[in-house]
């Protein structure tokens, strides 16, 4: 059996419309449990030590990267994805946590 490893969208951002990104989290989180991912993390009060970042971080697990990219890429998230764009500045990145010692 293939070893497999959980996969990460992780976002960094600034909110710019909460009234919207309510409405995203209210639409986003039942499309975020179907493809099997959960919130990990959600800080605002996290202190950068080198860079710039944004005023939000965002972890949310799924059982792989796959499954990851998979709802990021979904039909069904797509419109949901626009209100998070539309109230936010910043991105998000997708990556899967592989041992070091495996890497």
């Amino acid at each position: 059996m293939p070893l497999t490893h959980p996969g990460y969208l992780i976002g960094n951002f600034t909110v710019t419309d909460p009234a919207l990104l309510a409405e995203y989290s209210r639409q986003a989180q039942p499309l975020v449990e179907q493809y099997g991912g959960s919130m990990m993390l959600s800080d605002k009060s996290f202190s950068p030590v080198e860079g710039r970042a944004e005023a939000v971080f965002v972890i949310i697990a799924f059982p792989t990267l796959e499954r990851a990219t998979s709802f990021y890429n979904s039909p069904e998230y797509a419109p949901v994805k626009e209100l998070r764009i539309q109230a936010t500045e910043g991105g998000f990145l997708a990556l899967t946590a592989v041992p070091v010692a495996l890497a």
